[in-house]
């Protein structure tokens, strides 16, 4: 692998993630407002050198199987997704769940590279598209994580088996 592509990504993340902390309210955001203002930095960052990240993305037919360009954009960005699926458990943002909880990185992740495929391929002028596609995709995965019905629904019945023991 080239060592120089896994570079470039690497720098365009920890670009995008130095300019996000710089932000003075970024700090306050809730996990799901920190995913959107990195992916929307994210994006701006790539636009520098547009024609070579689309280039790379687009070499791969499948999106989500294994991209070997983006395996180092992939570890960078699950230490950053770390902290932000921690920081949400612990706000209530994202709901604690047994067994499910082990995949919300990569439900994240996932989020992440069908935008980045999206944005590679997306013809609309000012990519104005692409900034559709990051709204809904990331509220989306957050929906998916958050506190919903059905865990209240579980909640209840296992207090309710408590109380009757």
């Amino acid at each position: 692998m080239n060592t120089t592509l896994q570079t470039n990504w690497t720098a365009v993340f920890d670009k995008t993630f130095e300019i996000c902390k710089e932000d003075e309210g970024y700090a306050n955001y809730s996990a799901r407002e920190k995913m959107l203002a990195f992916t929307f930095t994210l994006l701006q960052n790539l636009n520098e050198d547009e024609q070579q990240f689309s280039a790379l993305l687009k070499q791969n037919k499948i999106p989500f199987l294994d991209n070997k360009h983006l395996n180092e954009l992939k570890y960078s960005f699950y230490k950053f997704s770390d902290g932000l699926v921690f920081d949400a458990t612990n706000s209530g943002e994202v709901q604690a769940r047994p067994f499910i909880a082990n995949y919300y990185q990569q439900i994240i992740w996932n989020a992440l590279v069908a935008i980045l495929y999206f944005w590679a391929n997306d013809k609309s002028e000012q990519k104005e598209n692409t900034d559709v596609m990051v709204e809904k995709t990331i509220h989306f995965a957050f929906d998916l994580l958050a506190p919903n019905p059905i865990d209240s629904g579980i909640d209840l019945i296992q207090n309710f088996l408590k109380l009757r023991k």
